[in-house]
């Protein structure tokens, strides 16, 4: 089987180039390999398409992972959607195994409401609304600082590239912070911002919900906490 995100989205919401997904389904058809797609973070209208893998045409996975937006992130749960032939195959074979918690009743009813909502108050449609805005408000944060390598967004999936003076990015993935980027992590805490740190990638991610004032305020505050990053590397310059 071939394992990836349709979307890299830890990794820096990487769009993957034109025609390389559907050449990677293309390949699996061609050789029988089963195609396993993981929706954890870019399922349920993140990118502005009910699934990740919807932005490429004629790319179906034969298994699909999901999460977090299966129920809002008010309750833990996952799902895994297959092909008619792969249910087919393990209802007539099963595997004998099972969870603690599988299928558990609160979970359920949770993610089921959540979807109702969702469909019922076109989620969808809201995050395509707020895509522009959100593309809009990233070019100027790049254009602004030059802590500020690139940004790049999908829906309401977005990433900023975090560099030093010297135009190599701040500093190595999964390194202890350096001081500086610890003060730009305290400005944001300051600044009532919570989100997906991980120097040198800067996640942007705000509720699919979300309107355009309380988007561009979302930015306004980054814009003052990306301004200590920037007049601490000046100090350093």
């Amino acid at each position: 089987a071939v394992l990836l995100e349709s979307i890299v989205g830890a990794g820096g919401v990487l769009v993957p180039p034109d025609g390389y997904m559907t050449g990677v389904r293309s390949l699996c058809d061609k050789y029988g390999v089963l195609l396993i797609l993981d929706e954890v973070m870019v399922g349920f209208g993140r990118t502005g398409k009910f699934y990740g893998f919807q932005h490429f045409e004629g790319v179906i996975p034969d298994i699909v992972t999901s999460a977090k937006g299966l129920t809002g992130s008010f309750l833990p749960l996952a799902m895994v959607g297959v092909r008619q032939k792969i249910k087919d195959h393990f209802w007539k074979n099963p595997v004998g195994w099972g969870a603690t918690y599988h299928a558990h009743p609160v979970a359920l009813a949770c993610a089921y409401e959540t979807v109702k909502y969702f469909m019922k108050e076109d989620v969808i449609g809201n995050v395509q609304k707020m895509e522009p805005i959100m593309m809009e408000e990233l070019n100027k944060i790049v254009a602004k600082y030059k802590c500020v390598r690139q940004g790049r967004a999908v829906g309401l999936f977005g990433c900023l590239d975090l560099m030093d003076r010297s135009g190599r990015l701040v500093q190595k993935l999964g390194e202890p912070m350096t001081p500086e980027v610890q003060k730009l992590r305290k400005a944001m805490r300051d600044e009532g911002l919570f989100a997906l740190f991980r120097p040198p990638l800067l996640h942007c991610a705000p509720p699919l919900i979300i309107n355009e004032e309380e988007l561009r305020d979302g930015f306004r505050r980054l814009d003052k906490a990306l301004d200590v990053l920037e007049k601490e590397q000046d100090k350093m310059a």
